[in-house]
């Protein structure tokens, strides 16, 4: 794994245009990777970042409490995947960017087929503990669907030259 952020995250040594992206401030990018993701051929930036917790727009119209209410930690900030397709001069267009996740990813890479990798936690353990599980999700049209889930404590995620995706 590549150079550190601002955060004290870490950006994949194939994070490529996504180290230059101009992202709002509240944002924090764990961990980067730039590949094709979604399958149309061009790759995309995706990011692990934390932000401040918003909930969905539609939950003030709803008289239930929202099924993200819990997904963000002690400071207000929940974890997101977002995927951007890089522009000139930083700019950058939103694919896909996910509401907070149950589980917040601390690291992410993706293996050559195009599957995502991450490593996840839980909010009470903060966004730079070692993780909780392995998981891998493949691209659905819009978002991603879950292929397979592991337990496993881990920091980082590599992809080796042989295509064998290692935790550590």
């Amino acid at each position: 794994m590549g150079g550190a952020l601002a955060g004290g995250g870490s950006r994949e040594a194939n994070a490529g245009p996504c180290r230059t992206l101009k992202l709002p401030t509240g944002w924090d990018v764990r961990s980067s990777a730039y590949a094709d993701v979604t399958g149309d051929g061009a790759p995309e930036c995706v990011l692990s970042v934390w932000r401040p917790w918003a909930d969905w727009p539609i939950a003030r119209w709803s008289s239930r409490p929202s099924p993200i209410v819990l997904n963000r930690d002690s400071r207000g900030d929940s974890a997101h995947i977002a995927v951007l397709r890089p522009m000139p001069g930083g700019a950058y267009r939103n694919v896909w960017v996910g509401s907070a996740l149950f589980q917040p990813v601390t690291a992410l890479t993706v293996l050559p087929d195009g599957t995502l990798a991450t490593l996840e936690t839980t909010y009470a353990r903060g966004r730079q503990s070692s993780s909780v599980a392995l998981s891998l999700w493949r691209w659905t049209g819009f978002g991603f669907g879950l292929v397979e889930r592991q337990a496993v404590r881990a920091t980082t995620l590599q992809v080796g030259g042989d295509g064998v995706l290692m935790a550590r």
